[in-house]
């Protein structure tokens, strides 16, 4: 029997996540009005009316809510682009009870995963083109390390626990960054915008739409950026950035389109990146972000709701790339196996095996039956959390 661990969860074609960067205590106000406006509250306002996470429920995740959302915090009060600008509120997560509770509602949210994005995400300079994002004013490991932990301890402050990944502000790592990720016992990280791969058809080494490890740590790729859009958001024409993507149509017949579905084929992450806010301190709009991006983001996943993905956070994608990097298959009969493991005791993985038309189960060494496996495009397939070293039998039912 050809028994083997599948690349992914259930067997899915690409895992799907959604990372939203620079969730903080934050508002930067655009109008005199007295009441919140779309796109003002980077999450300050926690669930209250037009704040980010309302904004982001109702026209996104409400109607597709397999969405899993890793959201990135930064976590002490947050640097403006340049000296003198100011924020209409900045204020450290733990300063404000109510941002807590906030904080800790998606803590708790099965769909949500929250992950460190640094303390004051950066250094201001003169102008904002003198912006140092916050791993690039490390001018040591141990100032490095020193501020992370700082970081990592607010976090654990306001939700209780330590965050177990993150991303580096502006995707800059500094001189210190890998390392710094490493010994600060983060899981997973994300280290780089993997997307310029297809945006600028970088050839760096460096960038990779699929999971591996660096330094022990796993890299979760960033792959397709939401404010790319479609040719068929119309609403859109006139803006400079519908005209870009004519641009890369036109040049190099790139389309959103076909760069998630060349993603989806080659079974790599598809990780859609926004950010919580449109505005900065310094008056620009930032992209990509929600509200920009809002026709955008629900046409895209409108188009993934039609695949066999995987929906999840960072998190979860790491946890299966160590489970599948550390596990392997031990055949003991024609239709026993043992999965062997030096790190693991026990792990969640999905095995799949050909299908010849019957129906399998999974039935431990007494003969009681586990799990029946599903059948997909003429493979079956099971999820289960396995015993290492543990005999479990493949039976026909």
């Amino acid at each position: 029997m050809n028994i083997k661990i599948a690349k992914w969860k259930d067997d899915a074609l690409s895992p799907v996540i959604f990372m939203v960067d620079d969730i903080a205590n934050i508002v930067i106000k655009q109008s005199d009005s007295n009441e919140l406006q779309i796109g003002e509250d980077w999450g300050h306002y926690g669930r209250e009316k037009n704040s980010m996470w309302d904004f982001l429920s109702k026209n996104l995740l409400d109607k597709f809510p397999k969405i899993k959302t890793t959201l990135f915090l930064v976590t002490d009060k947050r640097a403006p682009m340049a000296l003198g600008e100011e924020h209409s509120y900045n204020k450290s997560i733990v300063e404000d009870k109510k941002f807590i509770e906030f904080l800790n509602y998606l803590h708790q949210h099965k769909n949500v995963e929250l992950a460190y994005h640094g303390t004051t995400h950066g250094k201001a300079g003169i102008k904002h083109e003198d912006f140092l994002q916050e791993w690039e004013t490390f001018d040591s490991l141990e100032k490095g390390l020193e501020e992370i932990a700082r970081g990592k301890e607010l976090f654990k402050q306001a939700v209780g626990s330590y965050p177990t990944g993150g991303k580096y502000c502006g995707y800059q790592e500094g001189d210190f960054g890998p390392e710094s990720i490493a010994k600060s016992n983060f899981k997973w990280w994300a280290y780089h915008w993997d997307g310029i791969i297809w945006d600028k058809n970088a050839k760096d080494s460096r960038y990779n739409y699929d999971v591996e490890f660096n330094q022990g740590v796993v890299d979760i790729p960033t792959t397709v950026d939401a404010s790319t859009l479609s040719l068929r958001i119309f609403k859109r024409v006139f803006t400079r950035k519908y005209l870009k993507s004519l641009y890369l149509y036109i040049k190099e017949r790139k389309t959103i389109e076909r760069h998630i579905e060349s993603l989806y084929q080659n079974r790599q992450v598809i990780a859609i990146q926004e950010h919580s806010s449109p505005f900065r301190t310094d008056g620009k709009i930032q992209y990509p972000n929600i509200v920009s991006d809002i026709d955008n983001l629900n046409y895209i996943f409108t188009l993934l709701s039609k695949k066999d993905v995987w929906y999840a956070t960072c998190d979860e994608v790491a946890n299966y790339f160590i489970n599948r990097s550390n596990i392997k298959i031990s055949i003991e009969g024609e239709n026993s196996f043992k999965l062997l493991s030096k790190r693991l005791t026990e792990a969640e993985i999905t095995i799949t095996i050909e299908n010849n038309l019957k129906q399998y189960g999974l039935f431990d060494h007494n003969s009681q039956l586990i799990s029946e496996f599903k059948a997909k495009n003429n493979i079956l397939y099971l999820t289960n959390n396995f015993n290492i070293n543990f005999l479990y039998y493949i039976k026909v039912i």
